[in-house]
């Protein structure tokens, strides 16, 4: 009797672990160790990431009368800053918002801050949205300097005193395109000679240094990294036609790979030239600006 009972009461406790191991996991459960969270539908994963949609002008920044380019979003991507071409005195910045990733722009308006008399131009955000980096002529000196402006909240649209960068503007070579990145770094562009700009990054408040293997024989502008630092997209002519590339590092002290051009954002039936990259912190929005209609125009896609 004592050996049935024993042999009786191990037969129910296995079908009580095969119960359990069948039914349905609790909210909040733990995962398998041994499982990939990255395999979840909706992870984020790269590789689960859709196609690029076709490029897609945006119409408030496409226009076939003036040139509009130096785009930048907010990283909601409700807001959009960009450049349109005001003739001999150069550029001026402009702002559009829209209520939703899908919805209709605004009509752009004039930022308060341009200059009445030199070129305003190469916006680009903080990672909190609060503090915009441009490139402006208002120096005097004959070349553009990095100067920000802030507003107290992401969204807000009242702006303080444009303030001059300290420690990285020259008065003798053209600054624009600062992109700030990780906690004290920034990427930006910077003419090494009167028809020579190079990519160059430093840390906040220092002269920076040029990036020498992604430098080429011709001009590299539009310089956009990720919040890491590791990842930079930019536009370069060293094809003869200005197109995106893109290159990445381990890490801040490693060198960048060699270059390569995204193919992702050609326009079909267009042979223009791409620029001024922008990439949304979720990888899933890309901005840039395109002449494939003509003049120069902010372009779209998303995934």
């Amino acid at each position: 009797m004592p050996r049935r009972s024993t042999y009786g009461f191990l037969l129910l406790l296995a079908a009580c672990e095969a119960r359990i191991a069948g039914a349905p996991r609790e909210p909040g459960a733990d995962v398998d160790a041994g499982a990939d969270p990255s395999d979840a539908a909706g992870s984020g994963d790269a590789g689960m990431i859709a196609p690029w949609s076709t490029p897609a002008p945006v119409s408030v920044a496409a226009t076939t009368t003036a040139i509009e380019d130096d785009v930048t979003l907010s990283s909601d991507t409700l807001e959009m800053f960009f450049a349109i071409d005001t003739g001999n005195a150069g550029k001026d910045l402009y702002y559009t918002a829209r209520s939703s990733p899908t919805g209709t722009w605004t009509k752009p308006i004039l930022l308060a801050f341009n200059s009445a008399t030199q070129s305003d131009e190469t916006p680009r955000l903080s990672a909190d949205d609060r503090t915009l980096y441009y490139a402006s002529g208002r120096a005097g000196n004959g070349t553009l300097d990095i100067y920000s402006v802030t507003r107290a909240v992401a969204g807000g649209t009242t702006w303080s005193a444009p303030s001059r960068l300290a420690g990285i503007n020259t008065t003798t070579l053209t600054e624009k395109w600062y992109m700030p990145c990780g906690t004290n770094h920034y990427v930006m562009v910077q003419t090494q000679t009167a028809t020579l700009a190079d990519l160059v990054e430093g840390t906040v408040g220092s002269p920076p240094t040029p990036i020498g293997e992604l430098n080429s024989a011709q001009n590299e502008t539009g310089t956009f990294v990720t919040s890491d630092c590791l990842t930079i997209y930019f536009a370069s002519n060293r094809s003869g036609t200005s197109m995106l590339y893109t290159s990445s590092r381990a890490s801040l002290t490693a060198k960048f790979a060699p270059p390569t051009v995204v193919t992702d954002f050609m326009i079909p039936g267009g042979n223009g030239n791409e620029e001024d990259p922008w990439m949304s912190p979720d990888g899933r929005t890309f901005a840039f600006a395109s002449d494939a209609a003509g003049t120069k125009d902010v372009y779209l896609s998303t995934r």
